[in-house]
């Protein structure tokens, strides 16, 4: 056979049985990740952490509506007020309407920024009893809107000064936002706080909403339960259309 035969006969390189014999060297060596400066991590901030650095975060932007944006609201109110609105009108009554609407916009965002302050505020539970912040706050936001009925079992923690710093922050935001809502989305006209040992419930008398078909939209409820379990409570949420809503944190 000649060498063309030959070479025609031969196996191609890759299909050789050497070929196929791993190669010491190469089959030792494995490509490692790229290297890499070292930079040291920070560790991750735990729920609470995070809750906390929000709450500076909303003392901030509080002090900010409270020494910039209500002082200008409040300087724009009292311009409109101090116009002879009745002599306007004589000359031109679209204007003079138009200047009534402006005072009750102004009017209503002043309303609307105090009760911001109430909620945006860090709860002030490091000068103030538990039971008197809340009330305090409560009552600021209803501005006489709804009745409030209050009471605060003896034994139950909220009424205990060595309370955990987090879990009272934590019932301070639900109760507030429960009577935020209860107001806005419910038109209550009484809203009920009772904390006893183990639990708290706030009943409201509102308009009710059906809790499978809450808007999407809607963060109230879901911020409710996730402030609660992050101290380990766990909270529950009871309406139908037509009312009363009923709010139960459990405490263990």
């Amino acid at each position: 056979m000649n060498g063309a035969g030959m070479d025609g006969d031969a196996l191609p390189e890759e299909s050789s049985p050497r070929a196929n014999q791993a190669d010491p060297e190469r089959s030792s060596y494995k490509a490692g990740p790229e290297r890499s400066s070292y930079q040291p991590c920070e560790p991750e901030a735990s729920g609470l952490d995070v809750n906390r650095m929000i709450d500076l975060e909303r003392s901030q932007i509080g002090h900010e509506i409270h020494d910039a944006l209500l002082p200008l609201i409040f300087a724009a109110s009292a311009n409109l007020s101090s116009l002879n609105v009745d002599a306007i009108a004589q000359a031109d009554a679209k204007a003079a309407t138009q200047i009534r609407h402006a005072q009750d916009f102004l009017r209503d965002a002043l309303q609307y920024g105090r009760q911001m302050l109430t909620q945006i505020y860090p709860p002030e539970l490091e000068r103030w009893p538990f039971v008197a912040a809340i009330k305090d706050a409560a009552e600021r936001i209803c501005e006489s809107q709804c009745e409030l009925i209050w009471h605060f079992a003896e034994d139950s923690p909220v009424c205990d000064s060595s309370w955990d710093r987090d879990q009272a922050a934590a019932t301070y935001r639900i109760i507030i936002e429960a009577i935020r809502n209860a107001l806005r989305h419910g038109n209550a006209s009484c809203i009920a706080v009772r904390c006893h040992h183990d639990h708290l419930v706030i009943v409201d008398d509102g308009d009710g909403f059906d809790p499978a078909s809450v808007p999407s939209g809607h963060f109230g409820i879901r911020s409710m339960k996730g402030r609660a379990a992050l101290v380990g409570y766990r909270l529950t949420v009871e309406s139908a259309s037509g009312g009363p809503t009923t709010v139960r944190v459990s405490f263990s």
